[in-house]
Formats: C-alpha cells, structure tokens, sequence
C-alpha cells in the first residue's frame, strides 16, 4: 500500500485508493504481517491466519477487483447496491471486503473490511453488512463514489 499522502496507484488501468476505516485494518494488519515475518521461520509464516489473510487481501486488491470491479458477484443489493463487496476470492470464510468503483473515474476506492471480532453471520450485530450500512448511516462512510473519492481527496491533499 503506498504511504499515506502518497498517489494512488494504478492496476490494470484503475486508481486503488483506500478510505477509512479500511487503511487502518490495513495498515495494522501489514504490520502484524511484518513482525510475524521477522520472527517466526518460513513455514510457520506462511501458515500463520495473518499472513494468509494479508497475502489473499494484497491479491483481491491488486488483481482480482482490478480486473472487473463490477463483476456480477461483487455487487450488492438494496440499499447497499451502489457499493462492492468480495467474498471468497482467496479471502478466508466469513470475511468482507467493501468497496466503490466509478468507471468514468477509472477509480476504485476500497472503503471497509471486517475482521475476526466481526466476522459474517446473519442476524449478528457485528455482521459485517450490519456493520458497513452503519457506517454509511454515521457518515464514516460516504454515501456514494462522489463522496468517497472527495474524502480520499482530502486525506492526501489533492
């Protein structure tokens, strides 16, 4: 992930930019991954959930949502149909990743993704889809592309 402040970069000829609250889940979890690496041996590293999670992440990201953000199975319904989420794709069971895309902007903006204190089940309070739409509702979250890209905008000043 490039430092914050920094540009943003292109893949497959998107713009990855990151919002909060998802650059701090990132961000600590690129440090755990980092720590883990200089402290346990090659095998145990690439077994341990954290280094698995980050390696899955780091390939949805880059690659897999890059490739066609409005796939048919990335989009949601209701009143969360203006935004993305990947399920599966390399990432564990149970895990959320959220984002919005604009294609004119050729910009995707990954904006949320839950972790093990949150992980996906229907009904729970801390399901990740609850958990998004309150984000939204609080303004954490902007209501749509406009919106997220503005606050990204704003985050590193361009």
């Amino acid at each position: 992930m490039p430092a914050r402040g920094a540009g943003p970069r292109q893949f497959n000829g998107w713009r990855v930019l990151f919002n909060e609250p998802f650059t701090t889940s990132y961000e600590d979890l690129s440090a755990r991954v980092k720590k883990l690496k200089s402290s346990l041996s090659a095998k145990d590293f690439k077994q341990h959930p954290d280094a698995k999670l980050f390696s899955a992440l780091y390939k949805v990201i880059y690659e897999v949502v890059p490739d066609n953000p409005n796939h048919p199975n990335f989009r949601l319904e209701g009143e969360l149909r203006k935004f993305r989420r990947v399920k599966g794709k390399g990432l564990p069971a149970r895990f959320r990743l959220f984002f919005i895309f604009m294609k004119s902007a050729k910009a995707i903006v990954f904006l949320y993704m839950n972790d093990r204190k949150s992980l996906r089940k229907e009904g729970a309070s801390r399901d990740p889809y609850k958990t998004f739409s309150r984000l939204i509702q609080q303004g954490d979250i902007g209501s749509d592309f406009e919106e997220n890209h503005r606050i990204w905008r704003r985050s590193h000043k361009t």
